[in-house]
């Protein structure tokens, strides 16, 4: 599984995960925190800016949160 650097505000995540949403909902549980309206960062660089940075919309978050766990 690759690795990826999640961040959202001033919380940072390195995790395992199977694509950039799913390490987005492993974060939200590690870092115990959800937010509204806040894109996440999402990168397999690290924590500093790349073009290649994919910014994840807290509502596909929360969409794919809600399914894994009905």
């Amino acid at each position: 599984m690759p690795k990826y650097y999640v961040s959202c505000l001033d919380q940072f995540c390195v995790l395992d995960a199977e694509d950039p949403l799913d390490a987005c909902v492993l974060a939200c549980q590690a870092m115990n925190t959800m937010t509204a309206g806040v894109a996440w960062c999402v990168s397999e660089r690290g924590f500093e800016k790349h073009e290649d940075d994919l910014l994840i919309s807290d509502l596909e978050i929360i969409k794919e949160w809600t399914r894994r766990w009905k």
